[in-house]
């Protein structure tokens, strides 16, 4: 007898602990999508040689993950995560079995609708869905021939940049409140970039309890607020890792 659904759930919700598939190319859980059902899935074991054992499977598709361990206390955190990137499923493994699981049957989805819009935390999450299935793709290590769609993930990707807020941090001075500076990441060969988030969650990854304000502010300001030393923005370096130029900026902005 197949794994019913009500059985997934029941062990997904009392396990001790999970293993969550991650991609290497994005830093996010990697996301497929249900052959039968079309739902944007994540994949979670009981197991961690379970989940070993499909990322062998995945390597022979070029495709890299890293099994990320979840302890039951950690399980809000997780599913806030899946909302946050717009995925509606989850396929649970117990090691014997499979069974797609919606995620609204094991979670709850924070309810924005009754506070004011100027104090609803900022969400992207077709932004971040879009951009997870784009680096999946276009960081496979295979001939660009071979990267599927990647035309039109590319293009999805683009308009949801275009109508999308960013969170844009700012490190402001206790001495001097209007000494206001911003915070960079230098890469290997000295570049700086300056960041940028699609969420909250994105955010605090970046500030890990740093004093930093964030300012929201729409796509087409982004170019603006490039600094002269930056050589490009990052939008969530702690994430799918998308590196503009300013060039690149104006350029999806519509301004060149």
């Amino acid at each position: 007898m197949a794994l019913s659904t009500e059985a997934a759930v029941r062990e997904l919700q009392t396990a001790s602990s999970v293993y969550i598939a991650y991609s290497r190319y994005t830093n996010l859980p990697y996301v497929t999508e249900g052959e039968e059902t079309a739902n944007d899935q994540v994949w979670i074991f009981a197991k961690e040689q379970d989940i070993k054992a499909f990322g062998q499977k995945l390597l022979e598709d070029k495709i890299l993950i890293i099994g990320m361990r979840y302890d039951k206390k950690d399980y809000n955190r997780l599913f806030s995560t899946l909302y946050a990137i717009d995925v509606n499923a989850v396929v649970w493994n117990n090691g014997k079995e499979s069974a797609e699981i919606e995620l609204s049957m094991i979670a709850r989805q924070a309810d924005f609708d009754s506070l004011e819009p100027s104090k609803r935390p900022l969400f992207n999450p077709a932004l971040q869905l879009c951009g997870i299935y784009f680096m999946q793709e276009l960081r496979k290590p295979v001939p660009q021939d071979q990267k599927e769609d990647l035309h039109d993930l590319e293009e999805e990707l683009l308009a949801n940049l275009r109508k999308a807020q960013f969170l844009v941090p700012m490190e402001v001075s206790p001495q001097d409140p209007k000494k206001i500076s911003v915070p960079f990441l230098k890469t290997k060969n000295g570049d700086l970039l300056q960041p940028a988030f699609t969420d909250v969650i994105e955010l605090e990854k970046f500030t890990k309890g740093k004093r930093l304000r964030a300012v929201k502010v729409a796509f087409e300001k982004l170019p603006g607020l490039l600094l002269e030393q930056s050589k490009a923005m990052a939008v969530n370096p702690m994430g799918f890792n998308l590196v503009l130029d300013r060039e690149q900026l104006k350029r999806i902005a519509g301004s060149v």
